[in-house]
């Protein structure tokens, strides 16, 4: 699921976005011995919180795609993705702009590039969609032939809740692979029943591409294939037996799955790994496993719990990360939500990506105790049923039930959440649909295991409609949103709330949601209207009759408009703007277009002060500029526009105190320098080693006054400058530096020979982690170099089947070309 909130984005947060990509970098220390590439569940859920409180770009996003790219990088793609930066309190500003899909690039261990679509003044999905009424949530993607592919699926709104979204068709977007360049966006042949795109795998040079098909309450996995690497060709469906060429004739695999789920090959298996989707509301994520892409699919095997379901949050989506996982494991992440807005913007890092770890294959268990006997299930009237068994013989035997609703198409039976029954033999389940056939099965637990499923137990459930909720209480907030709050209802985990405008005569109650609990915040609502609020609960024997109706008018004025501002250009290309207040405590909204145009204002700043200073604008283009005052109630007229053109004057101080200092263990230099008054600069050196006249330049400026210049050559003498650039142009260069990086060639190589015709040679690294090449040679008969055909990593080499008493000298050979010194030993 997702969350939708509003789509107007502030100025001031599209003001922090440069040319539709911002080079920002969080990278976090990953511990994973000689797994390079592979990271820890935490910390990639630490990296994306740095980058969410630290880029002042990405916020905090959903769904959380990733797909390798060439040079090590990995793309990592979001749907519904909020802009900015937390306030000093760490919450979601409310001016925090909202974009549908965006893109982040990781090299290097570190999260770098933001992408998205549109232009800083107006940033706009990655994917867009043609049809304004509609929008774009990510699928996963696929990379060949130097083009990233990316499924995307669309939807429009069906309702104001939070769950309101209807499918409308699959995008399919490309973009070039080395620098994310757009390409075209097109909608696919496919109808509106499955979503495609919840995992691409690739496997025997095609595609199989996964989706979901959501029916009622439930939710099939469903694949389709492509005939080679392109998903924009033709797809074929399975349909349970073979591929059709038809997507009506598409089967479904299994029930349970998440909007998005990851499948992948694991060994000789294929492993799908999903929220589960069986229950609602649920904290497990579980693993199937299958011999086929197709199926058959058996499990659940249980992964692990969710803890943010115990603090009142909502967990969706997984996403299997294979290529950065680490051996024996599998990286999974998970989205996670509130379905109470006011819990989301209160802390911006609850809607960010959370990563988790499993051991594969799981481990096996001991034989457990018998599966228990003699189970029954028995509907009772009040929409619940009462299972009960035979106990099992043994010692500290506890039990767990598992139920399977067949009307609904479930395929596999899921464990009931919860404590379960314990060592008790009978146990009471809630929340079923009226009328729907359910299994249930119960298994016994021990210190040795869990035992099979028992033979099955049905029944058809019987479930009234739930009571109304009562003592409705609604509270007007000073922005026109109102927040409701209810009575628990039991058996009963929806709510849905309506309002009616009283005052404009509406006759009958306008959904305002669907929303889980016993509160929700809806709105805003229309300044000075009368509305009576109601609220229905939403069970397994149909909708509740609404609750008593409770009225509420919220008030809201519109603050004047401010007089004319006045405008002062800036050297680094920004206009700072002054205006008269309007009254205390109001905040203020700038509005900025090019002048001349009589376009769009586009998406205005915020401030709370009566001055604010424009992002960097274009260099010698005229602008103009008017501001509105903004209180609880709503925004104001605009104040009389004023013109300035804007100019970026380049630096004209250089970097000071440059300095370098040499990694030797990763073979870099980092470069730090006193700031000359910019943002950004630009990196030169040159290898006098290797005889380079000129300075090079950096492919990518740096920001702030520290740089880590990588793909340096060991032993080689570098010379580094540091000049101060922006959109007016490169300031002067700094004082040159020099430093030469130290050879990584062994030292203390020794050899010795301790049995007969063996020889082993041991040494000391400079730099682990290195591969090298061990060179001998009999040099009492005068032999040339030879090079040992097996690489060796580590200290330590040993040969055998060496001629006794000759004399064997031994060297080792960098990558790079480098020697050590030279080793002797005679062999016994």
């Amino acid at each position: 699921m997702r969350t939708v909130t509003r789509r107007v984005l502030i100025g001031g947060v599209a003001a922090t976005l440069v040319a539709g990509a911002l080079a920002t970098a969080v990278a976090k220390s990953v511990d994973v011995g000689d797994e390079e590439g592979r990271f820890s569940a935490g910390d990639l859920t630490t990296m994306f919180q740095e980058y969410g409180d630290t880029s002042g770009t990405w916020l905090g996003a959903d769904r959380t795609a990733s797909v390798a790219l060439s040079g090590g990088r990995t793309l990592w793609l979001f749907s519904d993705t909020f802009l900015g930066r937390p306030g000093p309190d760490g919450s979601r500003p409310r001016s925090s702009g909202l974009i549908n899909n965006s893109a982040i690039v990781q090299q290097d261990g570190r999260l770098d590039r933001f992408h998205y679509g549109g232009d800083p003044s107006a940033p706009a999905a990655l994917v867009p969609t043609p049809a304004a009424a509609e929008f774009n949530w990510i699928g996963d993607a696929a990379v060949a032939g130097g083009r990233v592919q990316v499924l995307a699926n669309s939807y429009r709104r069906s309702g104001a809740g939070p769950l309101d979204h209807k499918l409308t068709g699959t995008m399919l977007a490309e973009f070039s692979e080395g620098s994310l360049t757009p390409g075209p966006v097109r909608k696919l042949p496919l109808g509106d029943r499955i979503s495609w795109g919840s995992e691409v795998m690739t496997e025997g040079g095609r595609y199989y591409i996964y989706g979901t098909e959501g029916s009622g309450a439930m939710k099939f996995a469903h694949v389709a294939r492509t005939a080679g690497p392109d998903l924009g060709g033709a797809w074929e469906f399975w349909n349970g037996s073979g591929w059709s060429a038809a997507e009506k004739d598409s089967a479904r695999l299994l029930s349970g799955v998440g909007t998005n789920y990851g499948v992948r090959r694991v060994g000789d298996q294929y492993v799908l790994v999903t929220h589960e989707n069986n229950l609602i509301f649920s904290a497990d994520f579980v693993a199937y496993t299958a011999d086929s892409p197709t199926g058959p699919f058996s499990g659940p095997h249980y992964l692990f719990r969710a803890p943010e379901v115990a603090q009142g949050h909502i967990v969706y989506d997984a996403d299997l990360h294979l290529e950065l996982s680490r051996k024996g494991r599998l990286l999974v992440s998970y989205n996670v939500n509130n379905l109470d807005e006011a819990v989301t913007y209160a802390d911006a890092g609850v809607y960010r990506p959370r990563f988790a770890e499993v051991a594969w294959p799981p481990a096996g268990s001991a034989r457990g105790p018998a599966a228990p006997g003699g189970l029954t299930a028995v509907a009772d009237g009040a929409g619940t049923a009462s299972v009960a068994w035979q106990p099992v013989a043994g010692q500290d035997i506890s039990y767990r039930v598992y139920r399977r609703d067949v009307t609904a198409g479930q395929t596999h039976f899921v464990r009931l959440p919860g404590d379960g029954p314990g060592s008790a033999t009978t146990y009471r389940t809630e929340f079923l649909t009226n009328g729907h056939d359910y299994e249930f099965a119960v298994t016994a637990v021990s210190e040795r295991g869990e035992s099979p499923l028992s033979p099955p137990a049905g029944m058809r459930a019987t479930v009234p409609p739930p009571d109304a909720p009562g003592t409705v209480e609604v509270r007007a907030l000073s922005d026109g949103r109102v927040t409701v709050r209810w009575g628990e209802v039991p058996f009963v985990q929806l709510f849905r709330v309506y309002h009616r405008d009283l005052t404009a005569g509406q006759r009958k109650p306008e959904a305002a949601g669907t929303y889980p609990g016993v509160s929700a915040t809806i709105g805003p609502l229309r300044h000075g209207h009368e509305y009576e609020i109601t609220v229905v609960a939403v069970g397994g024997g149909g909708d509740s009759p609404p609750s008593a109706g409770v009225r509420v008018t919220p008030r809201v004025a519109p603050p004047a408009a401010p007089g004319q501002p006045g405008a002062v250009a800036r050297e680094d290309g920004s206009v700072r703007l002054t205006w008269p207040s309007v009254a205390p405590g109001l905040s203020y909204q700038v509005f900025t277009r090019e002048a001349g145009t009589g376009g769009d204002w586009g998406v205005p700043g915020l401030t709370d002060r009566t001055t604010f200073d424009t992002a960097p604008l274009r260099h010698g283009r005229e602008y103009e500029f008017a501001v509105a005052a903004v209180n609880s109630g709503g925004v104001g007229e605009k104040s009389p526009p004023v013109r300035m053109r804007a100019v970026v004057a380049a630096p004209v101080k250089a970097p000071t105190r440059l300095e370098v200092e040499v990694e030797v263990e990763s073979g870099t230099a980092e470069l730090t320098w006193r700031s000359a008054g910019a943002e950004w600069y630009r990196i030169f050196r040159r290898d006098v080693t290797a005889g380079q006249k000129e300075f090079v330049q950096e492919e990518i400026a740096v920001k702030g006054t520290r740089a880590v210049v990588h793909n340096l050559a060991d032993g080689h003498e570098y010379e580094f400058a540091v000049t101060a650039v922006n959109d007016g142009g490169v300031g002067p260069r700094s004082e040159v530096v020099r430093v030469r990086l130290p050879s990584v060639a062994p030292t203390e190589v020794t050899a010795r020979s301790d049995e007969p015709g063996t020889a082993t040679v041991v040494w000391t690294e400079i730099r682990r982690g290195l591969t090298y090449r061990v060179q001998l040679r009999d040099a009492t008969t005068g032999e040339s170099w030879r090079t040992d055909p097996y690489p060796v990593t580590g200290n330590r080499y040993r040969t055998t089947m060496l001629p006794g008493g000759r004399r064997y000298e031994f060297r080792l050979q960098l990558p790079d070309g480098t020697m050590s010194a030279t080793a002797t030993t005679t062999i016994r």
